[in-house]
Order: structure tokens, then C-alpha cells, then sequence
């Protein structure tokens, strides 16, 4: 009786331990895209302000980043 339960609790652990890494990996890809989203987004936003003869400060100040982190990603762009 106590090998049966020993077992039965192995293998629900197991099985909660491969369901939290499937719901890890699906979260993970999830914010992936969104954050692959939002970087696009600001990027579009940042040629459109250079392209109307923004300063960096100016553009910092518009699309919420520090100057550094925005010359940054303009060598991306």
C-alpha cells in the first residue's frame, strides 16, 4: 500500500512539474511576442519623430526612454 501511494504521488508531481513547464515556456513566448511588439513599435515611432527633426531628448522625453537606451536602439533601427 505505501509503494502504491509512493508512486502515485511520484507520478502526480511529475506530471505538475511538466504542467508548470509547459505553462513556463507558453508565458515566456507570450511576452516574447509583446515585447517584440512594443519594440517595434517604439522604433516605428522613432524614425517617424527623426524624420520630423526630433532631438534625442526630445524623442526620450516623448517615447518614455533614457538617452542612452534610445541611442541604443536607434543603431538598431
Amino acid at each position: 500500500m505505501r509503494r502504491a501511494l509512493d508512486e502515485m504521488f511520484e507520478e502526480s508531481t511529475n506530471k505538475g512539474i511538466q504542467m508548470g513547464i509547459k505553462q513556463g515556456i507558453k508565458q515566456g513566448i507570450e511576452q516574447g511576442i509583446e515585447r517584440g511588439v512594443k519594440n517595434t513599435q517604439i522604433k516605428i515611432a522613432i524614425k517617424m519623430l527623426v524624420r520630423n527633426n526630433q532631438t534625442l531628448e526630445e524623442i526620450s522625453e516623448i517615447v518614455g526612454l533614457d538617452l542612452d537606451a534610445l541611442r541604443e536602439l536607434k543603431k538598431s533601427i
